[in-house]
């Protein structure tokens, strides 16, 4: 199982924004390429962090999704429309051990 771990910061007086910006990402991908993404907000430290966390069986997985998405324009509006509310996320990916 792996984990994909999205952490961004929402720019100076637009948390609001950057929660409903990541949910809405968090849903499309949920409904459109049928994988589990979540959205959580930091509860301690720099405020308008936001966590976008997805899960993958296998990395073939991420792979698949991976080509569907680069050709989603979809997905790249409502990335375009995060990155007015949001800085650049930093992304990692987590194998379970």
């Amino acid at each position: 199982m792996y984990k994909i771990v999205g952490v961004g910061k929402a720019k100076p007086g637009k948390v609001r924004e950057a929660i409903a910006a990541s949910k809405g990402l968090a849903e499309y991908m949920n409904s459109k390429h049928d994988v589990k993404v979540q959205v959580h907000l930091q509860q301690f430290g720099p405020p308008g962090t936001i966590y976008l966390i997805g899960e993958a069986k296998d990395l073939a997985s991420i792979q698949a999704i991976q080509g569907k998405i680069m050709a989603d324009e979809g997905y790249w509006t409502l990335v375009q429309k995060s990155v007015e509310v949001m800085e650049p996320p930093t992304i990692a990916l987590l194998q379970q051990l």
